[in-house]
Protein backbone atom coordinates (compact mmCIF):
# COMPACT_ATOMS: atom_id res chain seq x y z
CA UNK A 1 0.00 0.00 0.00
CA UNK A 2 0.92 3.15 -0.76
CA UNK A 3 1.72 5.54 2.51
CA UNK A 4 3.05 8.89 1.17
CA UNK A 5 1.06 11.78 2.19
CA UNK A 6 -0.89 12.99 -0.71
CA UNK A 7 -0.18 16.75 -0.46
CA UNK A 8 4.35 16.21 0.16
CA UNK A 9 3.61 13.72 -3.46
CA UNK A 10 2.43 17.03 -5.35
CA UNK A 11 5.67 17.97 -5.16
CA UNK A 12 7.24 14.75 -5.87
CA UNK A 13 4.31 13.44 -8.57
CA UNK A 14 6.51 16.25 -10.82
CA UNK A 15 9.81 13.94 -10.83
CA UNK A 16 7.65 10.34 -11.54
CA UNK A 17 5.59 11.65 -13.66
CA UNK A 18 8.40 10.55 -16.84
CA UNK A 19 7.10 7.42 -18.18
CA UNK A 20 10.87 6.80 -19.58
CA UNK A 21 13.90 6.59 -16.84
CA UNK A 22 17.22 8.32 -17.83
CA UNK A 23 18.82 11.15 -17.43
CA UNK A 24 16.61 13.94 -18.17
CA UNK A 25 13.75 12.09 -15.93
CA UNK A 26 16.63 13.18 -13.06
CA UNK A 27 16.13 16.76 -14.01
CA UNK A 28 12.18 16.91 -14.33
CA UNK A 29 11.43 18.62 -10.75
CA UNK A 30 8.56 20.43 -9.30
CA UNK A 31 8.16 24.45 -9.63
CA UNK A 32 8.19 24.56 -5.81
CA UNK A 33 11.78 22.90 -5.89
CA UNK A 34 12.77 26.43 -4.07
CA UNK A 35 10.54 25.95 -1.28
CA UNK A 36 12.50 22.75 -0.06
CA UNK A 37 12.01 20.89 3.01
CA UNK A 38 15.90 20.54 3.49
CA UNK A 39 16.42 24.35 3.31
CA UNK A 40 14.73 24.59 6.92
CA UNK A 41 15.98 21.28 8.05
CA UNK A 42 19.89 22.60 7.34
CA UNK A 43 19.06 25.53 9.42
CA UNK A 44 19.64 23.88 13.05
CA UNK A 45 22.92 23.00 11.46
CA UNK A 46 23.88 26.74 10.13
CA UNK A 47 22.95 27.76 14.16
CA UNK A 48 25.06 24.68 15.35
CA UNK A 49 27.72 26.43 13.83
CA UNK A 50 27.95 24.39 10.40
CA UNK A 51 29.68 27.03 8.10
CA UNK A 52 27.91 28.52 5.30
CA UNK A 53 30.36 27.42 2.61
CA UNK A 54 30.47 23.93 4.14
CA UNK A 55 26.48 23.90 3.18
CA UNK A 56 26.90 25.66 0.11
CA UNK A 57 29.41 22.76 -1.29
CA UNK A 58 27.84 19.70 0.14
CA UNK A 59 24.44 20.91 -1.33
CA UNK A 60 25.46 20.69 -4.95
CA UNK A 61 27.34 17.45 -4.46
CA UNK A 62 24.27 16.18 -2.92
CA UNK A 63 22.16 16.77 -5.61
CA UNK A 64 24.65 15.51 -8.12
CA UNK A 65 24.78 12.12 -6.39
CA UNK A 66 20.97 11.64 -7.25
CA UNK A 67 21.78 12.26 -10.41
CA UNK A 68 23.65 9.66 -11.93
CA UNK A 69 21.59 6.67 -10.85
CA UNK A 70 18.50 7.52 -13.34
CA UNK A 71 19.48 4.83 -16.04
CA UNK A 72 18.19 1.68 -17.24
CA UNK A 73 22.13 1.07 -18.73
CA UNK A 74 23.65 -0.13 -15.36
CA UNK A 75 22.99 -3.58 -14.44
CA UNK A 76 23.81 -4.28 -10.65
CA UNK A 77 26.94 -3.72 -8.99
CA UNK A 78 27.99 -5.95 -6.77
CA UNK A 79 28.66 -5.01 -2.92
CA UNK A 80 27.55 -1.26 -4.10
CA UNK A 81 24.09 -2.77 -3.64
CA UNK A 82 24.32 -3.30 0.43
CA UNK A 83 25.78 0.18 0.69
CA UNK A 84 24.75 3.28 -1.62
CA UNK A 85 21.47 3.41 -4.03
CA UNK A 86 22.25 2.66 -7.29
CA UNK A 87 20.53 2.06 -10.62
CA UNK A 88 18.99 -0.72 -9.60
CA UNK A 89 17.98 0.45 -6.76
CA UNK A 90 16.31 3.77 -7.88
CA UNK A 91 14.64 1.89 -10.85
CA UNK A 92 12.52 0.13 -8.29
CA UNK A 93 11.84 3.40 -6.72
CA UNK A 94 10.36 4.55 -9.73
CA UNK A 95 8.75 1.88 -10.73
CA UNK A 96 4.79 1.21 -10.60
CA UNK A 97 4.47 -2.12 -10.73
CA UNK A 98 2.60 -3.42 -7.32
CA UNK A 99 5.83 -5.26 -6.17
CA UNK A 100 7.81 -1.51 -6.07
CA UNK A 101 5.53 0.64 -5.35
CA UNK A 102 6.49 2.65 -2.06
CA UNK A 103 10.53 1.40 -1.80
CA UNK A 104 13.68 2.36 -1.65
CA UNK A 105 13.55 5.59 -0.23
CA UNK A 106 17.00 6.63 0.13
CA UNK A 107 18.67 9.45 -1.89
CA UNK A 108 22.50 8.53 -1.35
CA UNK A 109 22.91 5.31 0.95
CA UNK A 110 20.34 2.50 0.97
CA UNK A 111 20.87 0.77 4.48
CA UNK A 112 17.88 3.10 5.55
CA UNK A 113 15.43 1.38 3.68
CA UNK A 114 16.82 -1.78 4.91
CA UNK A 115 16.43 -0.65 8.31
CA UNK A 116 13.34 0.83 7.94
CA UNK A 117 11.46 -1.69 6.17
CA UNK A 118 11.20 -0.02 2.83
CA UNK A 119 13.64 -1.83 0.67
CA UNK A 120 13.01 -3.96 -2.45
CA UNK A 121 15.65 -5.51 -4.68
CA UNK A 122 14.74 -5.51 -8.14
CA UNK A 123 13.82 -8.57 -9.56
CA UNK A 124 14.73 -9.96 -12.92
CA UNK A 125 11.11 -11.44 -13.13
CA UNK A 126 9.69 -7.85 -12.84
CA UNK A 127 10.93 -5.36 -14.88
CA UNK A 128 10.00 -1.93 -13.76
CA UNK A 129 7.48 0.19 -15.64
CA UNK A 130 7.93 3.61 -14.98
CA UNK A 131 5.37 6.80 -14.49
CA UNK A 132 2.86 7.54 -12.17
CA UNK A 133 -0.34 5.56 -11.68
CA UNK A 134 -2.42 8.63 -12.66
CA UNK A 135 -0.77 9.25 -15.49
CA UNK A 136 0.37 13.06 -16.79
CA UNK A 137 -0.98 12.36 -20.27
CA UNK A 138 0.61 16.06 -21.24
CA UNK A 139 3.82 17.49 -22.26
CA UNK A 140 2.85 20.87 -20.35
CA UNK A 141 5.31 21.02 -17.14
CA UNK A 142 2.96 23.78 -15.96
CA UNK A 143 -0.07 21.28 -16.06
CA UNK A 144 1.92 18.40 -14.71
CA UNK A 145 2.82 20.75 -11.88
CA UNK A 146 -0.23 21.27 -10.81
CA UNK A 147 -2.68 18.87 -12.30
CA UNK A 148 -2.49 16.52 -8.81
CA UNK A 149 -2.97 19.72 -6.82
CA UNK A 150 -6.03 20.57 -8.60
CA UNK A 151 -7.40 16.89 -8.36
CA UNK A 152 -7.18 16.90 -4.74
CA UNK A 153 -9.21 20.92 -4.44
CA UNK A 154 -11.33 19.59 -6.57
CA UNK A 155 -12.02 16.59 -4.63
CA UNK A 156 -12.03 19.12 -1.26
CA UNK A 157 -14.61 21.37 -2.71
CA UNK A 158 -16.91 18.08 -3.86
CA UNK A 159 -16.89 16.31 -0.47
CA UNK A 160 -19.83 17.29 1.51
CA UNK A 161 -18.22 15.77 4.53
CA UNK A 162 -16.34 18.44 6.73
CA UNK A 163 -13.92 15.55 7.60
CA UNK A 164 -13.27 15.07 4.17
CA UNK A 165 -12.27 17.69 3.33
CA UNK A 166 -10.09 18.55 5.83
CA UNK A 167 -8.42 14.87 5.64
CA UNK A 168 -8.19 14.61 1.75
CA UNK A 169 -4.58 16.54 2.30
CA UNK A 170 -2.79 14.40 4.62
CA UNK A 171 -4.34 10.82 3.53
CA UNK A 172 -2.14 8.57 1.85
CA UNK A 173 -1.88 8.51 -1.97
CA UNK A 174 -4.61 7.34 -4.26
CA UNK A 175 -7.41 7.18 -1.23
CA UNK A 176 -10.21 9.69 -2.34
CA UNK A 177 -13.35 10.26 -0.10
CA UNK A 178 -15.85 7.41 -0.70
CA UNK A 179 -17.43 6.87 -3.96
CA UNK A 180 -15.68 9.93 -5.84
CA UNK A 181 -14.05 7.07 -8.01
CA UNK A 182 -17.04 6.08 -9.50
CA UNK A 183 -18.87 9.45 -9.06
CA UNK A 184 -15.98 11.71 -10.92
CA UNK A 185 -13.76 8.94 -11.75
CA UNK A 186 -10.08 9.71 -13.32
CA UNK A 187 -7.83 7.94 -15.48
CA UNK A 188 -5.93 5.50 -13.61
CA UNK A 189 -3.71 2.82 -14.74
CA UNK A 190 -4.56 -0.91 -13.69
CA UNK A 191 -2.27 -3.14 -15.49
CA UNK A 192 1.26 -2.14 -15.82
CA UNK A 193 2.08 -4.31 -18.59
CA UNK A 194 -0.76 -3.36 -20.70
CA UNK A 195 -1.14 0.54 -20.92
CA UNK A 196 -0.64 2.85 -23.49
CA UNK A 197 2.28 5.68 -23.29
CA UNK A 198 1.27 8.99 -23.73
CA UNK A 199 2.69 9.36 -27.24
CA UNK A 200 0.78 11.81 -29.94
CA UNK A 201 0.49 11.64 -33.20
CA UNK A 202 3.15 14.37 -34.97
CA UNK A 203 3.70 14.78 -38.37
CA UNK A 204 6.93 15.23 -39.18
CA UNK A 205 6.90 18.68 -39.99
CA UNK A 206 5.68 19.47 -36.78
CA UNK A 207 8.59 17.43 -35.06
CA UNK A 208 11.36 19.27 -36.42
CA UNK A 209 9.59 22.72 -35.73
CA UNK A 210 9.36 21.44 -32.03
CA UNK A 211 12.94 20.83 -32.58
CA UNK A 212 13.52 24.04 -33.50
CA UNK A 213 11.62 26.04 -31.21
CA UNK A 214 13.26 23.72 -28.43
CA UNK A 215 16.54 25.38 -29.76
CA UNK A 216 14.74 28.82 -30.29
CA UNK A 217 14.17 28.90 -26.24
CA UNK A 218 17.28 27.21 -25.30
CA UNK A 219 18.49 30.52 -27.39
CA UNK A 220 16.54 32.54 -25.06
CA UNK A 221 17.21 30.97 -21.72
CA UNK A 222 21.04 31.51 -22.89
CA UNK A 223 20.48 35.29 -23.78
CA UNK A 224 18.47 35.61 -20.12
CA UNK A 225 21.08 34.01 -17.78
CA UNK A 226 24.03 35.29 -19.92
CA UNK A 227 22.63 39.00 -18.88
CA UNK A 228 20.32 38.31 -15.82
CA UNK A 229 23.02 41.12 -14.23
CA UNK A 230 22.02 43.71 -16.50
CA UNK A 231 18.38 43.21 -16.90
CA UNK A 232 17.58 44.13 -13.66
CA UNK A 233 14.29 44.07 -12.05
CA UNK A 234 11.43 44.34 -13.25
CA UNK A 235 12.55 43.60 -16.69
CA UNK A 236 14.21 39.90 -15.78
CA UNK A 237 10.28 39.05 -13.92
CA UNK A 238 8.87 39.97 -18.00
CA UNK A 239 11.69 38.22 -19.44
CA UNK A 240 10.19 35.22 -16.98
CA UNK A 241 6.91 35.34 -18.19
CA UNK A 242 7.80 35.48 -21.69
CA UNK A 243 9.92 31.90 -21.12
CA UNK A 244 6.52 30.34 -19.66
CA UNK A 245 4.28 31.42 -21.70
CA UNK A 246 6.69 30.01 -24.45
CA UNK A 247 7.30 26.62 -23.05
CA UNK A 248 3.30 26.72 -22.44
CA UNK A 249 2.38 26.97 -26.10
CA UNK A 250 4.84 24.95 -27.37
CA UNK A 251 4.13 21.98 -25.29
CA UNK A 252 0.45 22.69 -26.04
CA UNK A 253 1.31 22.04 -29.42
CA UNK A 254 3.22 19.30 -28.75
CA UNK A 255 0.19 17.82 -27.12
CA UNK A 256 -1.96 18.54 -30.32
CA UNK A 257 -4.56 20.90 -28.36
CA UNK A 258 -6.61 22.50 -30.79
CA UNK A 259 -6.54 26.10 -29.79
CA UNK A 260 -2.61 26.19 -29.15
CA UNK A 261 -2.51 28.98 -31.17
CA UNK A 262 -4.23 30.99 -28.93
CA UNK A 263 -1.11 31.07 -26.60
CA UNK A 264 1.46 31.37 -29.35
CA UNK A 265 -0.89 34.82 -29.85
CA UNK A 266 -0.50 35.60 -26.37
CA UNK A 267 3.26 35.13 -27.24
CA UNK A 268 3.35 37.28 -29.89
CA UNK A 269 1.56 39.85 -28.37
CA UNK A 270 3.59 39.76 -25.54
CA UNK A 271 6.93 40.10 -27.46
CA UNK A 272 5.92 42.86 -29.97
CA UNK A 273 5.09 44.53 -26.66
CA UNK A 274 8.37 44.30 -24.95
CA UNK A 275 9.94 45.58 -28.38
CA UNK A 276 7.67 48.16 -28.65
CA UNK A 277 8.28 49.30 -25.02
CA UNK A 278 12.25 48.63 -24.29
CA UNK A 279 12.93 49.76 -27.90
CA UNK A 280 14.89 46.38 -28.15
CA UNK A 281 15.21 42.67 -26.64
CA UNK A 282 16.48 43.43 -23.39
CA UNK A 283 19.80 45.18 -25.04
CA UNK A 284 20.41 43.06 -27.89
CA UNK A 285 19.90 45.17 -30.67
CA UNK A 286 22.89 47.70 -29.22
CA UNK A 287 24.95 43.98 -30.48
CA UNK A 288 23.15 43.56 -33.57
CA UNK A 289 21.36 46.29 -35.24
CA UNK A 290 18.53 44.33 -36.95
CA UNK A 291 17.71 41.66 -34.51
CA UNK A 292 14.41 43.65 -33.95
CA UNK A 293 13.17 43.05 -37.08
CA UNK A 294 14.45 39.68 -36.65
CA UNK A 295 12.86 38.62 -33.40
CA UNK A 296 9.71 40.74 -34.49
CA UNK A 297 9.95 38.21 -37.72
CA UNK A 298 10.28 35.34 -35.26
CA UNK A 299 7.40 35.89 -32.98
CA UNK A 300 4.96 36.64 -36.54
CA UNK A 301 6.26 33.39 -38.26
CA UNK A 302 5.80 31.17 -34.99
CA UNK A 303 2.08 32.16 -34.94
CA UNK A 304 1.38 31.32 -38.39
CA UNK A 305 2.66 28.14 -37.75
CA UNK A 306 0.67 27.56 -34.51
CA UNK A 307 -2.26 27.90 -36.34
CA UNK A 308 -1.35 26.15 -39.03
CA UNK A 309 -1.06 23.37 -37.08
CA UNK A 310 -3.70 23.82 -34.83
CA UNK A 311 -6.61 24.64 -37.18
CA UNK A 312 -5.11 22.81 -40.26
CA UNK A 313 -3.22 19.60 -38.63
CA UNK A 314 -4.26 19.00 -35.83
CA UNK A 315 -8.44 18.65 -36.38
CA UNK A 316 -7.29 16.03 -38.34
CA UNK A 317 -6.43 12.79 -36.31
CA UNK A 318 -6.66 11.77 -32.76
CA UNK A 319 -3.77 10.94 -30.42
CA UNK A 320 -2.02 7.66 -31.10
CA UNK A 321 -0.09 6.02 -28.58
CA UNK A 322 3.01 3.31 -28.08
CA UNK A 323 2.45 0.09 -26.05
CA UNK A 324 4.45 -0.53 -23.14
CA UNK A 325 6.90 -3.21 -23.50
CA UNK A 326 6.43 -6.26 -21.11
Amino acid sequence: MVTSNKYFWNKHAIHHSSEEFNLACALRQSISSFVNLFTFLLLPARFLGVPPKVIAIVLPLHLFLQFWYHTKHIGKMGFLENIIVTPSHHRVHHAINKEYLDKNHGQIFIFWDKWFGTFQEELKEVPPVFGITRPAQTWNPIKINFQHLWLLIQDAWRTENWKDKFRIWFMPTGWRPEGFEEKYPVHKIDNVYNFEKYNPKHSSFLTYYSITQLFMTLGFVSLLFANVGTIGLPSIFVYGLFILITIYSQTELMDTNTNAYFFELYRMLLGFGILFIYGDWFGLNTTLDFTNYAIGFYFLISFVFAYYFSIREFSGYKNSAKPVNS
